[in-house]
């Protein structure tokens, strides 16, 4: 940036200025975007919020004047609205919309496309299709002709932690297996209660109404049922050598949308372990064990808004070759972030990587996921944006053959990954 006439003006900026549009602009997530958003909202020319609920006009973390935004109270079901939401893309000439709601994503995307807009969603939702059929589905669509350029998965899992995975697989190769892991430490502070720090309807899908699963390789989808509740596994071989503990938690094997798209693009076995904290662990667990169910009513939204948390959201990925295991690995705290949780802020950095990809690339129209944009100002914004540490152990070599437990010793250690810029690209840092 340089300075003239006592203002600061950027010296990388859009050819010309996007208008978007947020779906579910009253959730946590996009809360969390708008409170980052007024740093660049010199990017963007029209920004139109929509929502069935009107929190977001009210929220006093959000520099209203400045987000200078239109609100749209409504709810969008595109299978009986879609003439609506179309009318809305055509009215405001929108030309990006970010989904942020947990409503079905491929009759949302489908209906933007269209119109020839570019959609970016964090997740993949559907009442009735499980994770591993979403993302098929996505990936059957890469070869055929798209109207415009579509970014799925970009938050944080799904999202940032698979272009670690490319980080990784740049510098060391296509390692034999693929393991994410996180572990959300995230707690009430005044409440005894057990509480979540995302969409409570997404998590109990993901725990206890889907089945549970990992993938073996391109096309082998293994599902654990009834679900990820009762499939449980416990995280100290993956986490101890990075996270040190006392007890390590158990973690749901969730089948996630970042194990099912990096198994196809590499062949490779890859699976997801999700710990909440003990505490809300046990009540959970009781619960299923007393009512064989668990339903929204059971947990309250961490959002560190309405209710102040503690703890941090730890999330990882590691690469395990024959001779070596490759972590990569953030920590956010809750109690450094106002206004919104450590898991949302996670997000957003996705939020935003995608969003600058397709303001500052010139992608082709297509389906893409995060994985996919290596050479995009993804990965700098996100690596800007995020603390992410790399460790390399070796396996000692006499233990190489053993395919159970393997001696790891710390051969390099990078607090943080820091990338040299091609371009001039400049931005406020979250």
């Amino acid at each position: 940036m340089h300075q003239k006439n006592k203002q600061w003006i950027p010296i990388y900026a859009p050819k010309k200025k996007t208008n978007l549009l947020i779906l579910g602009a009253s959730g946590g997530v996009a809360h969390a975007v708008l409170q980052y958003l007024v740093h660049h909202r010199n990017f963007f020319n029209r920004l139109i919020l929509l929502d069935k609920k009107d929190e977001v006009v009210k929220n006093p973390y959000l520099d209203h004047a400045t987000l200078h935004y239109t609100f749209i109270h409504e709810e969008i079901n595109i299978l009986k609205k879609e003439k609506t939401y179309r009318n809305i893309l055509k009215k405001y000439e929108i030309s990006l919309v970010l989904d942020l709601t947990d409503a079905d994503s491929l009759p949302l995307f489908e209906a933007t496309e269209k119109c020839g807009v570019s959609y970016i969603n964090t997740a993949l939702n559907d009442e009735k299709k499980t994770v591993s059929q979403l993302v098929f589905d996505v990936l059957s669509r890469k070869n055929k002709k798209h109207n415009a350029a579509s970014i799925f998965c970009a938050g944080m899992n799904p999202g940032n932690v698979n272009m670690w995975v490319r980080q990784g697989i740049e510098k060391f190769g296509i390692p034999k297996e693929i393991i994410h892991f996180e572990y959300d430490t995230s707690h009430l502070v005044r409440e005894q209660h057990p509480s979540i720090t995302w969409s409570l309807h997404e998590f109990l899908v993901e725990s206890t109404r889907d089945p549970g699963g990992k993938m073996l390789g391109r096309d082998k989808v293994k599902m654990l049922f009834p679900n990820a509740l009762e499939n449980r596994k416990n995280m100290k071989f993956i986490a101890s050598p990075v996270l040190r503990f006392d007890q390590y938690p158990e973690g749901f094997q969730i089948l996630h949308e970042e194990n099912v798209s990096i198994a196809q693009k590499y062949d490779v076995p890859s699976q997801f372990l999700y710990a909440i904290h003990p505490q809300t662990m046990k009540s959970l667990l009781e619960l299923y064990a007393k009512n064989k169910k668990i339903i929204k009513k059971d947990l309250l939204l961490g959002d560190n808004q309405n209710r102040t948390i503690e703890g941090a959201d730890c999330i990882g990925v590691a690469l395990d070759y024959p001779k070596k295991r490759v972590y990569y690995l953030n920590t956010a705290s809750n109690g450094i972030v106002i206004g919104t949780n450590a898991t949302y802020l996670q997000v957003a950095v996705g939020v935003f990587s995608a969003l600058f990809t397709l303001i500052f690339d010139n992608l082709s129209p297509g389906v893409y996921f995060v994985e996919d944009l290596f050479n995009t100002h993804y990965k700098y914004y996100m690596f800007d944006n995020l603390r992410v540490q790399e460790f390399v152990f070796m396996k000692d070599a006499q233990n190489i053959k053993d395919t159970k437990e393997k001696k790891l010793t710390l051969a390099s250690y990078n607090p943080e990954i820091k990338l040299k810029r091609k371009n001039r690209f400049e931005h406020l840092f979250i």
